[in-house]
């Protein structure tokens, strides 16, 4: 059989009903698996037992294990950034728009599965380990960084405000409002809710104290 009715095949087996709901369920159990085991430690053939598969099946969706994780990578951006990929979240009330992604993207980022990721990225040694940085960075980090982006760079176009860089921007707001809690919840100290805010509401007020027209 060529690769072509290989893919056709594929193509046909994922985009069924069931075939849709088999591949959820491995991507669902996948997820948990990675975050309670990390990759290395995580197995497919556990996987598949877990979601009920088989091993033919999740190699011809996913290609391998590191297709599977980029999978769920994938999935766990969309769950988390759709919301933020359409035009009526972003107005023209800055700090009402940074204050809703910004507040969105702390809980993410410092929530249990977030800190277990960032575990799973950052500490493990495995032979994959420069492509799950390369995929972690992809969907996590440079996702939220190119949205938050895009809306600076039409606020600089409408005059509202000025930026040497919406780019250098974008990533710098978004660490002022998570990088002084990263190595704290990853060292298991809690962090009140009262903090975050408390930092979110700061990083607005430089921000845009900052970038305002006439500064």
């Amino acid at each position: 059989m060529s690769k072509e009715s290989v893919n056709k095949t594929v193509s046909a087996q994922t985009t069924t009903k069931r075939g849709l709901a088999r591949q959820q369920k491995i991507l669902e159990v996948a997820e948990t698996v990675f975050l309670s085991q990390g990759y290395a430690g995580s197995s497919v053939n556990e996987i598949v037992r877990l979601s009920g598969g088989s091993l033919g099946t999740l190699y011809r969706i996913f290609g391998n294990k590191l297709g599977l994780f980029e999978a769920v990578f994938k999935k766990k951006s969309k769950e988390i950034f759709t919301q933020f990929d359409n035009d009526s979240f972003w107005t023209d009330n800055m700090a009402e728009s940074l204050f809703s992604f910004g507040q969105t993207l702390q809980h993410v980022a410092l929530s249990p599965d977030g800190i277990a990721i960032y575990r799973l990225v950052i500490t493990e040694n495995n032979l994959d380990q420069g492509e799950i940085q390369k995929i972690f960075y992809k969907y996590g980090p440079q996702t939220a960084a190119t949205m938050l982006e895009n809306y600076l760079k039409k606020q600089v176009e409408a005059g509202r405000i000025e930026l040497l860089d919406c780019k250098l921007a974008a990533t710098q707001f978004l660490e002022m409002i998570k990088g002084p809690f990263v190595l704290r919840t990853l060292f298991c100290e809690p962090v009140p809710k009262e903090e975050l805010e408390l930092a979110l509401n700061q990083a607005i007020k430089i921000f845009l104290g900052g970038c305002s027209v006439g500064k």
